[in-house]
């Protein structure tokens, strides 16, 4: 007489298969979300560093000058800084840096630079 119905053998051997595509699959999405924050934590930043030079750009050029790290207040867990030096008369070669908190504590940055002549 046959029965019908799987064998403990091949239900176990199904497990085996599903959990071997299943763990890989499950690894690749939460490494996809981890890559996904990372991309917008940086695409914010350079968002911020182009807004502030957009800014430096529309100010008179003697008002051009280096500014501390400070936290953006729009965006807490962001700071920028503003570093300028003049390599000749009438030129200000400006920097903007971007930089954002991490889970693990690390502050990883981004900047933008120009270069603004007065003529």
């Amino acid at each position: 007489m046959r029965s019908r119905g799987f064998t403990l053998l091949e239900v176990m051997l199904v497990l085996i298969i599903l959990v071997a595509v299943f763990f890989p699959l499950l690894q690749m999405f939460s490494s996809g979300l981890l890559v996904s924050t990372e991309v917008k934590n940086s695409n914010t930043a350079v968002m911020l560093a182009q807004q502030k030079m957009e800014e430096i750009r529309n100010t008179a050029f003697a008002s051009i000058n280096n500014e501390t790290r400070t936290i953006i207040s729009s965006y807490p867990a962001y700071s920028r800084e503003v570093k300028v030096s003049w390599p000749q008369a009438n030129l200000a070669d400006v920097q903007v840096i971007v930089y954002w908190a991490t889970n693990e504590g690390g502050w990883p940055s981004v900047s933008i630079e120009t270069l603004i002549s007065n003529f």
